[in-house]
């Protein structure tokens, strides 16, 4: 955390400020389960079905031992009943096709393992197999043993670090063929556990309020989507006894526990992200950047973007950095006892040939190409990673904008969702395909998968199972393009950095 004698001098709102924008996910504590008590709860359920009976009953009693106030709805009940609620609940015993799209603009909190209606919500797209399955012992009896098992992507997330969320597999259900569902979320989702070694098939996934979902909606509020099926919560997994006391085993009988968290995560108050003010974000990051050591590595003597390396570094110097410059020929020594890294795109990755790896403090890379030997992205050129608008590199256009669907991260700068024009003119930029572990920021507006702004924390679980030795930013910015930023576009930059110094929660 940052302590508090930071902030003592300092004017209280610019100190609020601050705070706002350093915060790793800008949200206030997850609320305890002691919190839980009295807070108001709709649990949407379909009609008692004698041949095949739920669990819904063994739920409702499982909230209500949380202290949790429980009201009952079914499938065709007026949405008017989630007025005054804490948080919405519903059960995959609904009919999908009578719920349809009823709770997608609710402005309530939204836990839900009704597979079937993800699309609905927003949460997934429409294709059955393909963005979302329910993957049934009648059906898919072989899978249906496989998907007893998770592994845990999201271990930096609110919902991780309560449970202790490793990366590695876990027990999601005890040991019988059994209903489960997955779907493939968007980029502004964030995957806390996913099936089978495929992050696209996600058992927990999450949006926080303001984050975009399919088809360009916005989250009024957190959501929440679960793998469960109808008749399987008293299977979920946990440890009790002697197990407690066994690291191991401790780890691996998670499911309740992960249910649990997410229950208290959708509880929990959302970030509140400081609007767009370029010049407060400006003041904010010259209180966080002077004094700091800043290693700046460019290609020296570059034919393209020389100049705009050198505006980069007075711009850096203006807000407080002591800046040290570094050529990319040089060793990855010169990164010891520096504050931030920042890698040029005018770098050849050719010649950084592995530098900066394993480097301790954060790294802003520039250079998407790079992004691969970093650990930020996978390895196949054009698929994980590439440049979008490059005449010899890419068969997409030139492009000048970018799309927000990270608005609630400071990252964003305060920038609401939607298209933010990012250069005056159009040219190329650079993209990667990150880890689930990652926050996305921005992607082109073209093409989602190709994510332009994005961040690790320190601790996240990026390509490769690789572990962030510090913050990881991409912010994929051409060589020359930092003199045609615009406003938006420096002010990203500079929110970029100024995550990327923050403190990790």
């Amino acid at each position: 955390m940052i302590k508090t004698a930071f902030f003592k001098f300092m004017p209280a709102g610019l100190a609020v400020s601050l705070l706002l924008f350093v915060s790793a996910r800008a949200s206030a504590q997850m609320l305890s389960a002691a919190a839980l008590r009295g807070k108001k709860v709709l649990f949407v359920t379909g009609k008692f079905d004698p041949q095949h009976p739920s669990d819904d009953l063994l739920v409702k009693e499982h909230l209500e031992s949380l202290g949790l106030v429980v009201t009952m709805a079914g499938d065709t009940d007026p949405l008017s009943l989630a007025a005054g609620e804490d948080l919405v609940v519903i059960s995959s015993t609904v009919n999908a096709r009578v719920l349809q799209s009823k709770y997608k603009n609710v402005a309530v909190p939204v836990l839900t393992w009704s597979t079937y209606d993800f699309p609905d919500m927003a949460m997934t797209g429409p294709r059955l197999h393909h963005d979302f399955e329910v993957v049934t012992p009648a059906r898919f009896y072989a899978r249906s043993f496989s998907l007893l098992y998770g592994y845990g992507l999201g271990v930096t997330t609110d919902i991780g670090r309560a449970v202790g969320l490793q990366p590695q597999l876990f027990g999601t259900l005890y040991l019988e063929p059994e209903t489960v569902g997955w779907g493939r979320p968007a980029p502004g989702a964030v995957v806390i556990t996913d099936f089978e070694g495929k992050p696209t098939e996600a058992g927990v996934f999450t949006y926080e309020k303001g984050a975009t979902m399919y088809g360009e909606f916005v989250a009024p509020a957190r959501r929440v989507a679960f793998y469960l099926g109808s008749d399987n919560f008293h299977l979920l997994t946990a440890a009790y006894g002697p197990a407690e006391r066994d690291p191991k085993v401790k780890a691996w009988y998670i499911g309740k526990k992960l249910f649990d968290a997410s229950l208290r995560w959708a509880l929990s108050p959302p970030p509140q992200p400081s609007p767009y003010n370029p010049a407060r974000l400006r003041d904010a990051l010259k209180r966080a950047a002077t004094g700091k050591k800043l290693l700046f590595v460019e290609r020296k003597d570059a034919i393209e973007g020389e100049e705009a390396d050198e505006h980069m570094v007075e711009h850096l110097k203006s807000v407080g950095f002591d800046v040290t410059i570094a050529d990319q020929l040089d060793p990855d020594s010169a990164a010891h006892g520096q504050d931030l890294i920042i890698i040029s795109a005018t770098c050849s990755k050719y010649k950084l040939s592995n530098k900066y790896q394993n480097a301790k403090a954060p790294v802003l890379l520039l250079e998407g190409l790079y992004a691969d030997v970093m650990g930020m992205a996978g390895r196949r050129r054009y698929t994980d990673y590439g440049e979008h608008g490059e005449p010899q590199e890419s068969v997409d256009p030139a492009e000048n904008y970018l799309n927000i669907v990270g608005s609630w991260n400071p990252m964003a700068a305060g920038l609401p969702a939607g298209l933010v024009k990012f250069t005056n003119e159009r040219g190329t930029i650079k993209w990667a395909r990150p880890a689930p572990d990652a926050i996305t920021i921005a992607v082109l507006p073209d093409d989602a998968q190709q994510r332009a702004i994005f961040g690790y924390d320190k601790g996240a679980v990026m390509d490769r199972d690789l572990v962030a030795p510090a913050r990881r930013v991409l912010f994929a910015l051409d060589n020359p393009a930092f003199d045609d930023l615009t406003p938006q576009g420096l002010a990203l930059f500079d929110a970029a950095i100024l995550w990327a110094i923050g403190t990790a929660q």
